[in-house]
């Protein structure tokens, strides 16, 4: 069988494309809206962070971010308390129970993601790993060089 570099692409970004639908990936069953999800992932990896910062990390006016915050802040996933330093400006953070959240999406993605191996055997998933890393380590590489 000969593939072109064209069609190798496309078939590896159309899986791609096909594993975000997988269910318990997109988070639909935790998180009903992207948005949300990614304003959780932010805190979770930066720490309580101020909303001027968060909106700026988020890519969005302040004002969108204010009323992604009160739906937050309504199912008890976030926190805004004012900041020590400036009263006038709030802190965002994670409560415990947004904490769990993410932990039990985290889970569920990770799961569903290894189901995805189950449709290969022992030695292509040895196969597929090897391929993933060489092309992991061109992009390693390229990127230390540029």
């Amino acid at each position: 069988m000969n593939f072109t570099d064209r069609e190798i692409v496309s078939l590896f970004f159309n899986v791609a494309r096909l594993s975000r639908n997988i269910p318990g990936t997109k988070g639909n069953d935790l998180l009903p809206f992207i948005g949300q999800y990614r304003c959780l992932l932010l805190l979770e990896n930066s720490g309580p962070i101020n909303q001027k910062g968060l909106a700026d990390a988020l890519q969005i006016r302040p004002a969108s971010l204010g009323e992604l915050l009160i739906k937050l802040e309504e199912k008890g996933l976030i926190r805004r308390t004012p900041s020590e330093k400036d009263r006038r400006s709030l802190i965002v953070s994670l409560t415990d129970s947004g904490k769990e959240q993410l932990r039990g999406f985290h889970r569920q993605r990770e799961q569903a993601y290894c189901d995805m191996l189950t449709a290969l055997s022992a030695e292509e998933k040895e196969q597929f790993y090897q391929i993933l890393s060489k092309i992991q380590d061109y992009y390693l590489q390229k990127e230390q060089h540029d």
